[in-house]
């Protein structure tokens, strides 16, 4: 059970430690395993994150991880039957990126909300809405700096002045408003924590060796296949491949790709995530992780490319495609 919503729960108690005067980016002993040490650097989240998060961290942990995770699922969940009339409980439930970012208590998926649904806001002309989205996105740059910027850089050039004026002006609200409401300190313990936290995750990109290369074809496949009219859906999935951090749930926009792709991906890849997972590494070393990691990933992959098996859903997702 100290496993479950861990990521969550300590970073509840950072934005406890401070509000109560004392530095939020560690160390400090560990709240969820007594006599332990939260190590500097053990997250990353700039100071305007633990700000919006504040309000969460005066309610019971259980209260608070289940309201994260309504603002994370029902969002994504709304997007996918929006964008392609199926459901994406199938992705939340059994492809390990996303459970696992979900047992973790990781947000990496509600920011990627936020990125689909500003894209989905400036398609339909609510550009106000998707520049604040988009400011809000910039506070977990892994999820998707590529397709943001590409989205600003659209709006710049169609003169759509509201989405970029909406952006800068709630970017300056939220790293303005931090630095006065905790004083421009915050900003040192942070970058001290983003030189911890770089040492504590690995940091390649899924594309580099040993199976980067692979997953590299089958992205250029899946992109042939069905992504080359597509920009945004393309620089959000070469973000992900490119992007300097290798661990598993740093993959989650892979399933907003290949949902938007191809309507008619089957679900049996995604059981396959878990495969990886019951051969234990004989070795931890920074090529074996990564080994493992490159294979969970694949299968998100696989879940576009491989063909479905023939059943009675198949006909349903056929009429709603």
């Amino acid at each position: 059970m100290e496993h479950i919503f861990n990521d969550w729960r300590t970073l509840m108690a950072c934005i406890q430690i401070w509000f109560s005067g004392g530095d939020p980016y560690g160390p400090f002993p560990d709240p969820l395993r007594p006599g332990g040490m939260v190590p500097t650097g053990w997250h990353a989240y700039p100071p305007p994150s633990l700000l919006i998060a504040m309000p969460f961290a005066f309610l019971p942990w259980p209260l608070s991880s289940l309201l994260i995770l309504a603002l994370s699922i029902i969002p994504f969940e709304r997007w996918a039957r929006q964008t392609t009339q199926r459901t994406a409980l199938p992705w939340i439930i059994l492809w390990l990126p996303l459970m696992q970012g979900i047992i973790l208590g990781q947000t990496t998926l509600l920011f990627l909300v936020a990125l689909l649904w500003a894209e989905r806001f400036m398609t339909q002309g609510r550009d106000g809405r998707a520049g604040v989205l988009l400011a809000l996105m910039m506070l977990k740059l892994q999820v998707g700096l590529l397709p943001a910027a590409w989205l600003l850089a659209v709006a710049i050039w169609k003169r759509r002045w509201h989405l970029p004026l909406s952006f800068a002006l709630m970017s300056l609200l939220l790293w303005g408003g931090t630095a006065l409401i905790a004083g421009p300190q915050i900003y040192l313990h942070w970058f001290a924590a983003l030189d911890g936290y770089a040492k504590l995750l690995p940091n390649r990109p899924l594309i580099f060796p040993p199976f980067g290369p692979i997953l590299a074809a089958m992205a250029l496949l899946l992109w042939y296949r069905y992504g080359r009219t597509d920009i945004f859906g393309t620089t959000l999935l070469l973000h992900t491949l490119i992007y300097p951090l290798s661990v598993i749930y740093v993959a989650s926009a892979l399933a907003a790709v290949v949902i938007r792709w191809n309507v008619r991906w089957p679900i049996y890849p995604l059981v396959l995530s878990w495969l990886p997972t019951f051969f234990p590494l004989v070795q931890h070393t920074p090529d074996t992780i990564a080994a493992m990691t490159q294979a969970i990933v694949a299968t998100g992959l696989l879940t576009a490319l491989l063909p479905q098996l023939p059943g009675p859903w198949r006909k349903h997702i056929e009429q709603t495609s």
